[in-house]
């Protein structure tokens, strides 16, 4: 009975230590933004670059989209969708007329097939136009 709890133990003890303990790269994207913040006159436009950082063995697609953008201010991302090939993209902001002087936050968001998506923050302050009158 000694022996068989002895042998129970010692294959226990091999099959816990004989673990694959080869550490597999997780695949990720990350993304950056050549400015944090951003000003834009009303009626006029501007804009900031992109760059993504794919790791870990991934090299999906990737899409972009800016959230949390305020009535009146229109956005595009050219290209709006990263093949493996690029890793950079241009962010173009609109603002109107209309939209109110002020600052507001966004966040440009990253995602692809199989990895978590990445984000980043954007601060826009919107500058009143400068009127010129009689």
């Amino acid at each position: 009975m000694t022996r068989s709890i002895v042998a129970l133990l010692a294959a226990v003890i091999v099959a816990a230590c004989s673990g694959n303990d080869v550490v597999e790269p997780v695949p990720a994207i990350e993304i950056g933004l050549s400015a944090g913040t951003l000003s834009v006159t009303q009626g006029e436009t501007s804009t900031l670059n992109l760059s993504l950082t794919r790791s870990g063995g991934f090299t999906g697609d990737v899409s972009i989209v800016i959230e949390g953008m305020p009535s009146g201010i229109l956005t595009t991302v050219a290209p709006p969708s990263l093949d493996p090939a690029v890793s950079s993209a241009v962010i173009t902001l609109r603002s109107s007329s209309i939209v109110a002087p002020g600052v507001y936050n966004a966040t440009v968001r990253a995602t692809g097939t199989g990895v978590m998506a990445a984000t980043a923050g954007l601060s826009i302050t919107v500058v009143a136009a400068s009127s010129f009158g009689p």
